[in-house]
């Protein structure tokens, strides 16, 4: 059976900052808002990203015992500099210098409100000598 979507979900105790933060940092707009749990998507994507609220019936209680989030959620964007550039002036702290790698990523990772990582990506041309030598040519 293949998923029909996907979607991550932050657990926190102030759903509307994290939601905020998304919003305004990733350009995500509210799907829906209930309060404890509000949703956000981008465009047309056929994933979102739910805010619940820590400790609601619906939260598992060992889940909402949880009080460090070890999940890292990917977003891949035009400009890496110029978003990261865009948070620090926002107040935001990145947790990594913005650095170019040779598999053919320029990333950063910073983190939001609730302190769920997030590592910003722009695809990048790959080094020529890494990719020779991690996907050699098919004989």
């Amino acid at each position: 059976m293949q998923p029909a979507a996907f979607g991550a979900t932050v657990v926190t105790a102030r759903p509307a900052e994290v939601a905020a933060f998304y919003e305004r940092h990733f350009d995500l707009k509210i799907a829906l808002d209930i309060g404890w749990f509000i949703t956000l998507r981008r465009g047309d994507a056929d994933w979102e990203l739910a805010i619940t609220e820590r400790g609601h019936e619906s939260v598992p209680a060992a889940v909402s015992a949880l009080t460090e989030s070890g999940n890292v959620f990917g977003f891949i964007v035009d400009d890496a500099d110029r978003l990261a550039a865009s948070l620090v002036e926002a107040g935001v702290t990145l947790e990594t210098e913005v650095v170019t790698e040779v598999w053919g990523q320029r990333h950063f990772f910073v983190r939001d409100p609730e302190g769920t990582w997030i590592d910003v990506i722009q695809l990048v041309a790959p080094d020529p000598e890494w990719l020779a030598a991690n996907f050699p040519a098919a004989e």
